[in-house]
């Protein structure tokens, strides 16, 4: 057997040193989603077949599905995900520095054409920019909102109903997201969205012990606190829930007649975001086919997908012409005048955080 020259060794290590092994593989790129169930999966064949056609690369989409916010924090700054999908108060959080920290990298919107079609309330949002540079793209919007099953009861058109002692055991509520519960328990009584965010404004408005008292009763009344989303198999036996939506889509699909309230109080909303990691920094291509997704999750096929696969509303104005009369009122599709009257969850100091951990707690040993 012929011995390999020392001088072909050394060119040999070389090479492999620096080339990927993916490239020696010929192995096709990944593209690692890390997002809320059903927001990604449904979609994957039909990005697949675009990518293949307008570069001739055949990609790889591996997803994994978020149980919990801090999530898209641990596993972006780890650099194990390229794309995630947190709501719109996270990349500039104060627990996670996506933003500032550069975990989060800026889009080029060439790259992105359907963002004009966004909702004009969503464009270049102070949520996801930064010295003129935007971070995030909106995909889906929806409120904490109030159903009601309409083969019970009718329109509640106010919060209060929760409160009301006829209500114990016909509705569910929020486990994971205690903050939305204490928002509603201070709008009932009296106080404003530029009120709630703030542990100390909120106090100038209302008295501690009444908004404690409200959310008390919000949580002993609820028949079951969900987490993640509402159980639609349980909304046959409900009269109302508290929810982003899915729920109430699924329960509709099953046979039920859950419509959602608009409170004369107020609601809370999310808009959940694509954000690309600084994991693909160095990779110029795999950013782009990134940016190509988030596009792509603009497009009217996907946004009415998000209508009827998740059953919450659409960030663009330009799919009317593909949803049904019904859909586009439920779902308030294009609707920028109601949207600007709900509240964007904001961001808030330490203070308010850990205030408003103690009041859930005690309301907590007040639940079933």
């Amino acid at each position: 057997m012929k011995r390999i020259r020392p001088a072909l060794l050394f060119l040999l290590a070389i090479i492999l040193f620096f080339c990927p092994a993916s490239a020696i593989a010929d192995k096709p790129m990944t593209l690692r989603i890390h997002c809320w169930e059903g927001y990604a999966k449904p979609y994957v064949s039909g990005f697949k077949e675009i990518i293949s056609h307008k570069y001739g690369e055949d990609i790889d989409i591996k997803i994994s599905n978020a149980s919990d916010p801090s999530e898209f924090w641990e596993l972006s700054r780890g650099m194990k995900v390229d794309i995630i999908s947190p709501a719109h108060n996270i990349p500039k959080n104060r627990r996670w520095s996506f933003i500032d920290g550069g975990v989060a990298l800026p889009v080029n919107l060439a790259n992105i054409p359907n963002y004009k079609n966004l909702l004009d309330l969503l464009k270049n949002n102070d949520f996801v920019t930064k010295n003129g540079l935007i971070y995030g793209v909106p995909y889906t919007i929806g409120p904490y909102g109030l159903a009601y099953n309409a083969d019970k009861v009718g329109d509640p058109g106010s919060w209060s109903v929760l409160f009301d002692s006829g209500a114990r055991g016909k509705y569910t509520i929020s486990k994971d997201y205690p903050d939305c519960n204490i928002y509603v328990s201070a709008l009932i009584l009296g106080a404003t969205y530029s009120d709630i965010y703030d542990a100390d404004k909120l106090l100038k408005k209302v008295r501690r012990p009444e908004l404690q008292a409200n959310l008390n009763t919000l949580a002993s009344n609820a028949v079951s606190l969900w987490e993640g989303t509402a159980n639609p198999d349980e909304f046959k036996n409900l009269y109302y829930t508290a929810t982003w939506g899915y729920a109430v889509a699924q329960a509709n699909l099953k046979g039920g007649n859950w419509k959602m309230a608009q409170p004369k109080e107020g609601t809370t909303m999310w808009a959940d975001h694509w954000l690309i990691t600084y994991a693909v920094k160095n990779d110029p291509f795999k950013k782009q086919l990134c940016e190509e997704w988030v596009n792509y999750c603009l497009s009217p096929e996907i946004q009415v997908g998000v209508i009827r696969n998740w059953g919450v509303s659409p960030v663009v104005t330009n799919i009317m012409d593909k949803i049904t009369p019904e859909e586009a009122k439920t779902f308030r599709v294009g609707d920028n005048e109601y949207w600007k009257t709900l509240s964007f969850w904001q961001n808030q100091n330490a203070r308010t955080t850990n205030f408003y951990k103690r009041f859930w707690e005690k309301a907590m040993l007040f639940s079933n």
